[in-house]
């Protein structure tokens, strides 16, 4: 049975955890907005580059979509940490 300092840090360390991930999602979005700028200023006539864009947009929306799952869970384990600090 883990105690209850021992809780508190497991959630501080999941909570470390998911701000990396976040992090690391963000810094993946800007070099996928560089690249993307670097496409688009190019013609986009030739169908190669479309397709390098559509691959680029699909890219960012999955990144956005990590995100945006990494901020639910650090809201979800912020809640409980309020809880606790309310109490104190």
């Amino acid at each position: 049975m883990m105690t209850e300092t021992g809780k508190k840090s497991s959630a501080h360390t999941s909570l470390r955890n998911e701000v990396d991930q976040l992090r690391l999602s963000t810094n993946h979005l800007k070099n996928l907005v560089y690249s993307m700028s670097v496409v688009m200023s190019e013609r986009m006539e030739h169908t190669q580059e479309y397709e390098a864009l559509l691959t680029l947009f699909d890219t960012v929306r999955n990144h956005i979509e990590n995100a945006q799952a990494s901020s639910e869970r650090i809201s979800d384990l912020l809640d409980p940490c309020a809880l606790d600090v309310s109490k104190d």
